[in-house]
C-alpha cells in the first residue's frame, strides 16, 4: 500500500482547458450573464493591472456578482460533462495508478470550489481545495473568502492537506503544468510536470521530476 498523498492541479493539468473559462462561456451562452456585467468584469482588469500580475488573471471574479448560489450550482453541473471529456488520459492514468496503490488523491486548484468539488466527486478522489466564492443573502458577491490558491498561495492549503491526512512533505507528490505551480511542486517530495512550458521544463530536469507530454 502506498504511504503518500497526491496533490494535483486542475486547469491545464488534469483537464486540458480552463474550467472557469468554460463556466463563464456556459453562463453567457445560456443567457445567465449579461453584456453589461461582462463589460464591468473586463474593465476591472484594466483598473487593477498589478493584481493581475501578482495574483494571476483569476483574481477577478466579478462576473458572478449577484448570481444566486442555486443558479451557480446548476450551471456548474451543466459544464461538468464537458470538463470530464477534456481530462488528460495520461494524468488520469497516473492518478488511478496511485489511487490503486492506496494513495490519497486531492485536487488543489484556483478554480472556484464548486467546480473542483464536482470534478473530485465524479472521479472518486479523496478531497479538494479551491477558491471559495463569498455569498451574501444567497447571492455571490464577486469576491472570494480567503486567499485564492494560486502560485505561492497554493502552499498553505497543501500543508493543510498533509496535516489532515498526516503526511510529511516528502510523502507528497505534486502534479502541475504551469510555472506558478512550482512553489507547491518544490514543497512536495516529488513532482510531475504536465505539458510544461520552457521554464518549468528546465526546472523539472534540474529536479529530476517526471514530465508528461499529453501529445506523445
Amino acid at each position: 500500500m502506498s504511504n503518500r498523498i497526491v496533490i494535483c492541479d486542475l486547469d491545464g493539468t488534469l483537464v486540458s482547458v480552463s474550467s472557469e473559462i468554460v463556466f463563464v462561456k456556459g453562463l453567457f451562452k445560456r443567457g445567465v450573464l449579461s453584456f453589461p456585467l461582462l463589460w464591468h468584469f473586463f474593465c476591472h482588469y484594466v483598473k487593477h493591472p498589478v493584481r493581475t500580475v501578482t495574483e494571476g488573471r483569476g483574481w477577478n471574479r466579478g462576473y458572478f456578482r449577484g448570481l444566486p448560489v442555486s443558479v451557480m450550482m446548476e450551471e456548474v453541473e451543466e459544464d461538468i460533462p464537458y470538463l470530464l471529456s477534456r481530462i488528460r488520459p495520461k494524468v488520469l492514468d497516473l492518478l488511478r495508478e496511485e489511487q490503486n496503490k492506496g494513495a490519497k488523491i486531492c485536487i488543489l486548484s484556483a478554480s472556484i470550489s464548486p467546480i473542483v468539488q464536482s470534478i473530485t466527486r465524479n472521479l472518486g478522489f479523496d478531497c479538494f481545495r479551491g477558491s471559495i466564492p463569498a455569498v451574501k443573502n444567497g447571492k455571490l458577491t464577486g469576491h472570494l473568502i480567503g486567499q485564492r490558491p494560486w502560485g505561492q498561495a497554493k502552499v498553505p492549503p497543501a500543508i493543510a492537506l498533509l496535516e489532515q491526512f498526516r503526511f510529511a512533505p516528502d510523502e507528497a507528490l505534486a502534479i502541475g503544468d504551469s510555472w506558478a505551480d512550482r512553489f507547491v511542486m518544490q514543497f512536495c517530495g516529488d513532482a510531475v510536470a504536465v505539458d510544461p512550458g520552457r521554464k518549468l521544463t528546465r526546472l523539472a530536469h534540474e529536479k529530476g521530476w517526471r514530465v508528461i507530454d499529453p501529445r506523445q
